[in-house]
This record gives structure tokens, sequence and C-alpha cells, in this order.
């Protein structure tokens, strides 16, 4: 069982979260978070708000992969909301699996070390949103200005039982998505199956194609065009420094 060698969160901030199972059921659940991935490895991921283009986004695109990770991989994929507003048309309209409440907000903190991150209006300013933001126009995903998103959040591979985090991306700017093709490999190498190798290409072709809807967008062209400082966004958009894998 691979684990990775460190990670900015720390399994003992996350496995004790309680967290509320609340769609499709006549009365809510509680839970501790490790119960999820008790017996079998997950992949977590924490949105930032329901009504969010970007998670949205991201949950289409890891449902696309729903089959390998869940199937042929034997894991199970979650997602974390610290809202309900939206939940229930999120997880019918995109995300399609289990959903969970965590109404303390711990999965969050975690990512924070114990505090939470968030992103206000000043991220607006800051280029690698803008190419986010047209790449997220180009794949035709929409969301609303619903709820609070200024709250970051992440993704998390988790190997089963306790043994700890194998892989993390923490969300640094809004729109900043996991990388599908990095995932897929955690998850290869948590679950001790091969991807195949049409699996791995189209994952790969999948995160070329995103690069490339950044990079032929006119606002990444007119920066490249006048040496301005995003010129190089689309990458540093796609490969987040958080990754730890």
């Amino acid at each position: 069982m691979a684990t990775a060698p460190h990670t900015k969160t720390r399994y003992s901030d996350i496995k004790d979260i309680t967290l509320v199972d609340f769609l499709d059921l006549e009365t809510e659940q509680t839970l501790s978070a490790h119960e999820i991935w008790k017996g079998q490895p997950t992949v977590v991921i924490v949105i930032r708000r329901p009504g969010c283009q970007f998670c949205r986004e991201e949950a289409r695109i890891f449902h696309e992969n729903r089959a390998t990770i869940e199937q042929a991989m034997g894991m199970k994929m979650v997602c974390i909301v610290h809202e309900k507003e939206g939940a229930d048309v999120f997880q019918k309209e995109f995300w399609h699996g289990k959903v969970f409440f965590d109404p303390e907000k711990g999965f969050y903190k975690a990512f924070g070390g114990g505090h939470l991150r968030t992103g206000g209006w000043e991220q607006l300013i800051r280029p690698t949103f803008w190419v986010n933001l047209v790449r997220n126009k180009r794949s035709g995903v929409k969301g609303n200005f619903e709820g609070d998103g200024s709250i970051l959040g992440g993704l998390l591979v988790l190997n089963a039982n306790d043994g700890g985090i194998a892989y993390e991306h923490i969300e640094k700017i809004w729109g900043d998505i996991a990388r599908a093709d990095k995932v897929l490999a955690a998850c290869s190498r948590v679950s001790g199956v091969p991807l195949s190798k049409e699996t791995e290409a189209k994952a790969n072709q999948d995160h070329a194609t995103l690069h490339q809807r950044m990079q032929q967008s006119s606002y990444a062209k007119d920066q490249a065009a006048s040496g301005g400082a995003c010129a190089a966004a689309p990458a540093a958009a796609v490969v987040p420094a958080s990754d730890s894998a």
C-alpha cells in the first residue's frame, strides 16, 4: 500500500471529523469521517460551494472517471460540502454520487492547518483565476451565486482504514481543480490496480484539452503577446503547487 512521503494535511486532523449524511434519507445520520474509508480506499473531494461552476466542472470530470475508480479499482468517491444549499442539484446533475455535510468545516480547516483558508474578491485580480474562468466557460458547465464560495477546498486520496493520506490537492485559486491524470495515478498506486493504456491515454488527453482551452483563450493570448505576467498562467493553473503526490 503506497502512501505519500509527506502531505500538508494531517490525517489526524480529518479522521474524526463529524459528517452528516443528509441527501435521499428520511432521517439525517451522523458519522465520523474515517467510517467512509473503513475497509476501502476513497477519493474525497472537498468543494467550495455546490452552485460554483468550477466545483460542478470538477465533479463532472471525476464522475466521468467513476467506472475506473469505483468499479475497476474498487475505491469509493465522495464529496464534502460545508453548506446544504444547492447540494441536491449538485448531486443529481453533476456528481451522481454520495455527498456529506461538514457542519464544522473540519476538512476545510484541515487544509489550512486548523484554520479556514478563504479567497475573496481579490482573487479577481489574479491572472490564473481568469484563465481558469475561460477554461470553465469553454467546458459549458454553468453555476450560480447562491451560498458562500469564499472557503477554499481541495481533494484527498485516502488509503483504507488508518493508512493515511496518499495524495492531496489543495485549492489555492478559485477554479484550481485537481488534475484527473494525477488523481488516477494516485488511485492506481493505492489500489494496486494498474491503469489501462486507454484510461491513461484519455486522462492525459483530457488534461491536454484543459490546458489547450486555457492557452487558446483570448485573455491568455493577449497576455502572451504583450509579455504579461500571466503568459505562463495556464501551466500554473493546471499543475498546482499544492499537489503532493
